[in-house]
């Protein structure tokens, strides 16, 4: 296991496919930071219970599982989650103040594809998106992703810098 833990300098917002959400800067430039946990799945199952909620991974020989923890002055706010053995990518959005965070994916085929997801951001306490990439995005077996967190949908006010991990089936 890696834990990296990047300083953040943007506003904050979590990731959906489909219908539109509000976007708001909700936070200045000193009171994010993110958490990040990489696991190789072939020791696994293996848990990590920081963060908005308890995320258990799936053995997946030669994967590389990574969670993402969004805080404000110390508080989790956000996540993102990929699960290499279902190619499951998780977004939570965990604070209630009209805002949400767009993740954006980069993988290749043989041409660069992308995708943006976000969490519905709507008025529970914690609002989840479940996406299956593989179904949805065609992951091939030990492809290289690549993934950034955004306060805006249109994707200009980057919160992370790429992060990387090989995503197995």
């Amino acid at each position: 296991m890696r834990i990296r833990n990047v300083a953040i300098s943007l506003g904050m917002a979590v990731a959906f496919t489909g219908a539109s959400v509000t976007t708001a800067g909700a936070y200045d430039n000193s009171d994010l930071s993110i958490q990040s946990w990489e696991y190789n799945t072939g020791d696994c199952p293996c848990s990590n219970s920081s963060g908005l909620d308890y995320t258990g991974f799936k053995k997946d020989v030669g994967g590389e599982a990574l969670k993402l923890v969004v805080k404000k002055n110390g508080t989790p706010v956000a996540q993102v989650e990929f699960h290499p053995s279902d190619e499951l990518l998780y977004v939570y959005d965990g604070k209630n103040d009209g805002d949400t965070i767009y993740v954006r994916a980069q993988w290749w085929e043989g041409l660069k594809k992308e995708a943006t997801y976000w969490a519905p951001g709507t008025s529970k306490e914690l609002d989840m998106n479940k996406v299956e990439m593989g179904a949805d995005d065609d992951l091939d077996e030990g492809e290289a992703v690549y993934f950034r967190l955004y306060d805006d949908k249109a994707l200009t006010d980057p919160i992370t810098d790429w992060y990387d991990y090989i995503a197995h089936a």
